[in-house]
């Protein structure tokens, strides 16, 4: 049975990353797509690049915030604020520390090709074709009502975002990389024909804001995975993978598995795995409808 793994925001949490993955790679994944923030906060953010460059299984890596906000940094990019500054103010000493420099400009001028050349080169999206009706985008945050979802699939990387949203004059918190609010609340007709797997947003953050907005299409897996369906045709249109990593001692992983003898929705099945050091929690979610 083929199966496709998205796994939420590690931020250098090396231990539970190493914990969850022989557990994904037991079910020998067609590909496993990080949704982004490999770094910051946590203490070995380069132990957790090390370990996705080794991994042999096909792997996708997604640009998140806290990649763009070191290469804003070191690219001398941003619009409106000092890049060095607030990547340090997002948990960037750590990861300075990781790498084995003291100071950001050590950093920025030693630092190794092999890792610049995997975080410039981070994708923006990733698809899955399910089935012939319905897929999976990848993205770290969410679907932007700034940014066209056909120019969000387009982009390429971290140098192509900076340069469309300089020339569109798009805020960082207004792009796909940062959105929060506008994106839960947002039509999910703009993404129709897509489950939309993110990261971003803690699910015990998002819990509060949809608590605070009183909609009820949110379906909380604990504080691991939110599930969003639409309100309308009970479709999931989205989910959020982000457990907290660094604050709540948890990573989740969240598996696609298509049986290759059927042809519709109904052939596919949803299931996570959550971990901490010590425990493991599967969960059969149930049918993509």
């Amino acid at each position: 049975m083929k199966n496709y793994w998205f796994i939420g925001d590690i931020h250098g949490e090396i231990r539970l990353l190493d914990r969850l993955l022989p557990h994904v790679q037991r079910f020998s994944p067609e590909a496993v797509i990080f949704v982004g923030d490999y770094i910051d906060r946590g203490a070995h953010s380069r132990e957790v690049v090390d370990r996705i460059l080794e991994l042999e299984v096909p792997v996708h890596c997604l640009l998140g915030n806290h990649e763009m906000m070191m290469l804003d940094a070191i690219e001398h990019a941003g619009i409106g604020y000092s890049p060095v500054e607030l990547w340090y103010y997002n948990g960037g000493e750590t990861t300075l520390q990781s790498f084995g420099y003291t100071s950001f400009f050590s950093f920025q001028s030693g630092m190794d090709a092999q890792y610049l050349d995997f975080f410039r080169n981070l994708k923006l999206s990733h698809e899955v074709r399910l089935t012939p009706r319905r897929k999976v985008v990848a993205v770290h945050a969410g679907i932007s009502p700034s940014i066209p979802l056909e120019d969000q699939l387009n982009l390429e990387n971290y140098r192509e975002l900076n340069n469309y949203m300089i020339r569109n004059h798009i805020q960082p918190e207004d792009s796909f990389l940062w959105v929060r609010e506008e994106f839960y609340q947002g039509d999910p007709g703009k993404w129709d024909g897509y489950v939309v797997v993110h990261g971003h947003t803690p699910v015990l953050k998002m819990k509060r804001f949809i608590a605070k907005n009183g909609q009820r299409n949110f379906l909380f897996v604990e504080n691991d995975l939110c599930i969003r369906k639409d309100e309308k045709s009970g479709r999931i249109v989205s989910i959020d993978i982000d457990s907290g990593s660094v604050v709540s001692g948890r990573l989740t992983g969240l598996g696609f598995f298509i049986d290759e003898e059927g042809e519709d929705e109904g052939s596919v099945r949803i299931r996570s795995l959550t971990v901490t050091t010590e425990e493991i929690f599967p969960r059969d979610l149930g049918p993509v409808l």
